[in-house]
């Protein structure tokens, strides 16, 4: 008798044991899967700012720096997307440029124009490969489309090289002329930011 209650004893002391390993297990699972959730969020934000229009507008500025040797603080990036492309292509700013290239499927472009509207730059991508440039200078008030289709150039290797701007990208919208909200975004110069 005196060994089956010892028996039972020790039967119940390795099932508290068991049970309380099985719980330390699960615990200790749950505390990994819920430190490697959080590690990956910052960068899944940091994924998704590398494919979103922030990085093209980011690419598209470096060529833009490396095509035109001139200070973009204050241009306005306008990105369009292949949803926006057909709005966009009727804007009276936006159109000339767009019109260079075919609608399709995955095709954007980023347009840089300078506070006067006198200079304007544009990129354009398929997927996240920017293929082309131009940009035109207005000469008597008015961009022309024949400037435009004559300065394009496909982008190079060497265009995609930091420019050496230090640039801040802030998020507004901008609306097409057929009433499109468009993604955009006020650059300023690092450099001049912090003067100011």
């Amino acid at each position: 008798m005196l060994d089956m209650l010892d028996m039972r004893e020790r039967n119940f002391k390795y099932s508290v044991g068991m049970k309380f390993r099985i719980l330390s297990c699960f615990i200790a699972a749950f505390l990994i899967s819920a430190l490697a959730t959080a590690q990956s969020q910052p960068g899944a934000a940091k994924d998704a700012e590398k494919s979103g229009p922030l990085a093209l507008v980011k690419t598209a500025a470096k060529i833009a720096g490396n095509t035109q040797p001139q200070d973009f603080n204050n241009f306005l990036a306008v990105y369009v997307d292949s949803q926006t492309w057909s709005a966009a292509l009727k804007d009276g700013d936006l159109g000339p440029f767009l019109k260079l290239k075919e609608e399709k499927p995955g095709r954007s472009a980023v347009l840089f124009f300078s506070p006067e509207k006198d200079i304007a730059i544009s990129v354009f991508f398929d997927g996240d490969a920017a293929f082309g440039v131009t940009s035109a200078k207005a000469k008597s008030g008015k961009i022309e489309a024949s400037d435009i289709s004559a300065a394009y150039k496909p982008v190079s290797k060497e265009m995609l090289k930091d420019a050496g701007q230090e640039l801040q990208f802030n998020k507004s919208d901008v609306i097409t002329d057929a009433g499109q909200a468009l993604t955009a975004y006020q650059i300023t110069s690092a450099d001049k930011k912090l003067i100011n």
